[in-house]
C-alpha cells in the first residue's frame, strides 16, 4: 500500500483503538501513517495546543508499538483547521484508507466520511479479549459486491485466515400467479393474496456466483459460506463477533449517498462488532 493510512485523532477514547489498529496495519503493509487533528477555523487559540497535545500522545503511542514490533513506522502528524469530516473526505483522494475510532457520539462523522470518501474507511471498536479469526464479507445483488469480495479476498490472503461469505434473505410476498409450480412457497397466502416465497436458493446462487472467481484464483484460501433467513445486518453482526474484520460495500459518494447509505451499512457501522471496513 503506497498511499497513506489516514487516522482521525479526536478527544474521544476511541482514538486509541483506531491508532493502534492503524499502526499495526501500516506495519503489515509498509504504509505511512497520517494523523489528523482538527481545530476550529475561528475561536480560542487554545484549540491548537489541544490538537497538538492529542497528536503528540498518539505519536508516542505509535513509537511504542514500533519499538515493540522492532520496526520503523513512518508517521506524519498534522493539525488542520475546519470540519474534520470534510477534511477527511478531501484527504481520502490520495489515501489508501481512512481509519476512525467507533464512538456513538460521532456517528455523524463516520456516516459523512463513509459516504463521501474516495477510499476504504475502517471503523474500529474498542478491543476485547475475543480470539478472532476470519474475514467476513456481505454479499448481495448490488454492484459493490464485486469490490467488497475483492477487498475481502486480499485481507484473507494477507492474514492467512478463512473468507466467510454471508448472504441473508427474507421471504418475499408474491401473487399466486407468479409463483410457478409452488415449489418455493413456504406458507399460505396473506389477506392480500400474496404468498411467501423461499429465496434461499437465490441467495445461495448469488454467493456461488460471487465466489467462483475467488475459488479459481485462490484455491489456497479456505472459503466458508453462510446463507440464512434473517436480517442482513443481524447476520453480519453475528458473524463479525468472532471475526478479525468485516467488509461491507457502500454505494456512491456525496450527500445523496449519505442519505441512502443503507440500513445494513448503517447498522454495522454504527455499532461494529469487529473492525469494519466499508469499500466501494
Amino acid at each position: 500500500m503506497s498511499e497513506p493510512i489516514v487516522v482521525a485523532v479526536t478527544e474521544s477514547a476511541s482514538t486509541v483503538h483506531a491508532v493502534e489498529w492503524a499502526a499495526a496495519r501500516a506495519a503489515a503493509h509498509g504504509a505511512r501513517l497520517l494523523l489528523l487533528a482538527s481545530s476550529p477555523e475561528h475561536g480560542d487559540t487554545e484549540a491548537v495546543p489541544t490538537a497538538r497535545i492529542l497528536l503528540d500522545a498518539e505519536e508516542a503511542r505509535i513509537a511504542q508499538i514500533a519499538a515493540r514490533l522492532g520496526i520503523a513506522i513512518d508517521v506524519e502528524a498534522r493539525i488542520v483547521r475546519g470540519d474534520l469530516a470534510h477534511l477527511l473526505v478531501e484527504e481520502s483522494e490520495g489515501a489508501g484508507m481512512i481509519v476512525l475510532g467507533h464512538d456513538p457520539a460521532e456517528h455523524a462523522l463516520a456516516r459523512h466520511v463513509v459516504s463521501g470518501a474516495h477510499c476504504a474507511v475502517a471503523v474500529i471498536p474498542a478491543r476485547d479479549d475475543t480470539v478472532r479469526r476470519g474475514v467476513v464479507v456481505g454479499i448481495d445483488d448490488s454492484e459493490v459486491t464485486e469490490a467488497a469480495v475483492a477487498f475481502a479476498v486480499d485481507e484473507a490472503v494477507r492474514r492467512g485466515e478463512p473468507l466467510i461469505a454471508a448472504s441473508a434473505w427474507l421471504p418475499a410476498p408474491m401473487p399466486g400467479d407468479l409463483t410457478g409450480s409452488g415449489d418455493y412457497l413456504i406458507g399460505s397466502a396473506d389477506p392480500a393474496g400474496l404468498y411467501p416465497v423461499d429465496l434461499a436458493p437465490v441467495a445461495a446462487d448469488r454467493i456461488e456466483r460471487a465466489l467462483a472467481p475467488v475459488r479459481a484464483a485462490h484455491p489456497e484460501v479456505e472459503v466458508q459460506t453462510r446463507v440464512e433467513e434473517t436480517d442482513a445486518a443481524r447476520l453480519l453482526t453475528d458473524l463479525a463477533r468472532d471475526a478479525s474484520v468485516l467488509i461491507v460495500g457502500t454505494h456512491g459518494r456525496g450527500a445523496l449517498a449519505r442519505f441512502f447509505l443503507g440500513s445494513v451499512s448503517t447498522a454495522v457501522l454504527d455499532d461494529p462488532a469487529s473492525p469494519t471496513i466499508a469499500v466501494r
